[in-house]
């Protein structure tokens, strides 16, 4: 009666060593998901980082190119003051062109300030949002009440070998 009493007790440890193998490797299986979801949100991430560094690049040569535009136009300012003011028919005062130079220059200063501060901040709230998703999936899970004690596990398994 013993020994029956024994089997039937080492039966049961095996059985529910073997669903405890068959839920660690579905949790597992899971692991692996998840990562290769979080190395596609990675790949997806560093590719609006080179579009943003792209768009930045795009805006700081079109800073650039109306920086010469208004070096220039500045240039033909100082050649007509240097010519002693004299203006044709065609040409309108000096002053009315420095004027319209810089509002030119400040609006779209403004501009390129606005795009480069709308670009980083959208970075930045991708940046963010990754954060707290990553962050969140490496908080501990909570274990349910059918806890597998890996201890008695391995005493029963010691127990085998016997």
């Amino acid at each position: 009666m013993h020994d029956n009493n024994t089997v039937q007790q080492l039966s049961d440890a095996l059985t529910e060593l073997l669903d405890a193998y068959d839920k660690l490797k579905h949790e597992n299986t899971n692991l692996q998901q998840e990562n290769t979801n979080k190395d596609n949100k990675i790949s997806e991430l560093e590719a609006r980082n080179s579009d943003l560094e792209e768009q930045i690049e795009q805006l700081t040569d079109t800073t650039e190119q109306h920086t010469n535009e208004i070096d220039t136009m500045l240039g033909r300012i100082k050649t007509i003051l240097d010519n002693g003011g004299q203006t044709t028919s065609e040409e309108p005062p000096v002053e009315d062109v420095e004027e319209e130079v810089q509002m030119s220059f400040a609006q779209s200063m403004e501009q390129d300030e606005n795009e480069t501060v709308s670009i980083a901040e959208s970075e930045l709230s991708i940046q963010e949002q990754t954060t707290i998703d990553i962050e969140e999936e490496k908080k501990p899970s909570t274990s349910s009440d059918k806890e597998i004690d890996l201890g008695r596990m391995q005493s029963l398994l010691n127990g085998f070998n016997n």
